[in-house]
């Protein structure tokens, strides 16, 4: 076994010393180690804080680190005979397999299986790359309105196609001829003016537009046979309009309070 050190082979540490320390309590180097400079300070004469932090360092180098403590073992309990026994394992339960859902089935409209869903497709990709044609001095003149004019000129850069210059209506923009100028609903649209064109029309296919100049009285006219004939129209516009002598007759039967 090693020795203890002693006070007096602290470095800096004299006898003198020693003996303050002694009347202060302060025996051993590992008692040393262990005090706090402000309270050694207190107790010794002669002595300040940091005087007594540097021989509080210097004493803890000679006793070295505390020794570290060993974790403490659990005691092991001793299985008994039904605890040794291995135990039957148990099968895992098995998964309830999801049951998938059928696909509903999908219901084609008659009008989506007499067009051709492959033209459809390129006149929509088309549509995407068009263009807005707006008339060549729209940008400039608020005279001028953004609908399409042909550009005339022999010396007309519009007409030239040059680089700059606003996109020019040309059949390249134009999409196949089945599907050109069909309604979004993919209904093809028929022109209409009086009640006799709605004959022969197919629900199936067609769909109404009525044209802007019919009065109030025929385009009713129109509805009615339309709606008759289960033939759907794009601008039914206003309701059909009350007629004054009815709204009288409806009146004559309120009491006024």
């Amino acid at each position: 076994m090693s020795k203890k050190p002693k006070l007096t082979e602290v470095p800096g540490l004299g006898p003198k010393m020693e003996e303050k320390l002694a009347e202060a309590g302060v025996k051993t180097v590992a008692k040393l180690s262990k005090s706090k400079p402000d309270k050694l300070a207190a107790k010794v004469e002669g002595l300040n804080e940091a005087g007594a932090s540097r021989m509080i360092a210097a004493a803890q180098e000679l006793v070295g680190p505390p020794p570290t403590e060993k974790p403490k073992k659990k005691p092991v309990k001793k299985k008994t005979v039904e605890e040794e026994k291995p135990k039957p394992k148990r099968k895992p339960k098995a998964k309830p397999k999801k049951r998938k859902k059928k696909p509903e089935p999908k219901v084609k409209l008659v009008r989506d299986t007499l067009i051709d869903q492959r033209l459809l497709q390129i006149a929509k990709k088309k549509r995407k790359k068009q263009p807005k044609f707006r008339h060549e001095q729209a940008h400039r003149w608020t005279r001028v309105s953004d609908s399409w004019r042909k550009v005339r000129g022999i010396d007309s850069a519009t007409r030239e196609k040059r680089k700059g210059r606003i996109a020019m209506v040309s059949s390249g923009y134009r999409k196949p001829k089945s599907v050109r100028g069909m309604h979004p609903s993919r209904f093809t649209e028929v022109f209409v003016e009086r009640p006799s064109d709605v004959e022969g029309l197919d629900p199936d296919i067609h769909a109404v537009r009525i044209g802007s100049t019919v009065g109030m009285r025929k385009r009713q006219e129109i509805i009615r046979r339309a709606d008759a004939l289960m033939v759907r129209v794009l601008n039914p516009g206003a309701p059909e309009a009350v007629v004054e002598e009815d709204l009288f007759t409806d009146l004559e039967g309120l009491e006024v309070d």
